[in-house]
């Protein structure tokens, strides 16, 4: 065999095996978050528009840098929804093989952050109230996995990342600029955030 064909057969070889690693690759990221992962862009019409809300909502509080790396991971086919992903997860940061690497985020959390938080109905607390504390920590949660897209291995810097983050929006023109009513409740839920998040992460064992 000539070398130019041995050569065209090495590189025909190694793509096939790349394709075939990629693929393993792709199934194991599935099987993290329970499988039936959907990748999230346009075709996937409920889903997107879920998401396009959590985008209108960031831009509503003034974090347009959080929605736009949002909008990079999903032009970036690295942001996707998990439909079977556990009821204690709102989202999920998965690498596998050292070649795909994803955030998932929970399909009922996404269209519904409320009933997410409260499968067996709301307590008696102001909806308000509610709804603010569901964004808050559904944003937060992709926060978090963002963190550990960027590198943080560790469960600490990424529960930093979201505490930090919650700090930014009390810090906001958003949250300062607020009529006393609003500003109650908000205030409720970016309190609450903090603690819920405190509270995962000393579950985790982290100590921040």
């Amino acid at each position: 065999m000539r070398a130019r064909d041995q050569l065209i057969g090495a590189l025909f070889l190694g793509v096939v095996t790349y394709a075939g690693v990629f693929r393993i690759a792709q199934a194991k990221s599935d099987a993290e978050v329970g499988g039936e992962g959907v990748l999230l862009d346009a075709a996937q019409t409920e889903d997107f528009a879920a998401l396009t809300r959590l985008k209108n909502q960031l831009a509503t509080m003034g974090q347009n840098a959080l929605r736009d790396r949002i909008e990079t991971l999903a032009a970036g086919k690295e942001l996707w929804v998990a439909p079977r992903l556990g009821a204690d997860r709102w989202a999920a940061y998965v690498e596998s093989l050292g070649l795909v690497r994803r955030i998932y985020i929970r399909r009922a959390a996404l269209h519904d952050p409320v009933s997410h938080l409260y499968p067996s109905g709301p307590p008696q607390v102001p909806a308000d109230h509610l709804e603010a504390y569901a964004w808050l920590c559904l944003a937060g949660a992709v926060r978090h996995e963002i963190a550990h897209y960027d590198g943080a291995i560790e469960e600490a810097p990424a529960y930093r990342a979201e505490l930090d983050w919650y700090g930014e929006v009390r810090r906001s023109a958003f949250f300062v600029s607020m009529n006393e009513t609003d500003r109650q409740a908000w205030d409720w839920a970016l309190r609450s955030a903090v603690v819920t998040a405190r509270r995962a992460a000393q579950a985790a064992g982290v100590t921040l």
